[in-house]
């Protein structure tokens, strides 16, 4: 399972994405919450289509 597909997941299982901090040619951090049970998590995505595709998924699941 590559790392959108575990993002995808978490957001199933109700965590969201609290931050991400992208570096130009490195690693992405991304730290999720579940609000409901107070686990967190963190993930590291290299890559950069990888990285836009998360993004992207982060963007269109936020609460605007």
């Amino acid at each position: 399972m590559n790392e959108f597909e575990k993002i995808k997941k978490m957001y199933d299982d109700g965590f969201r994405c609290i931050r991400y901090d992208d570096t130009k040619d490195g690693e992405m951090c991304i730290y999720f919450k579940n609000f409901e049970s107070e686990d967190s998590e963190a993930l590291r995505v290299k890559g950069f289509e990888q990285k836009m595709q998360i993004k992207n998924f982060i963007n269109q699941n936020s609460l605007k």
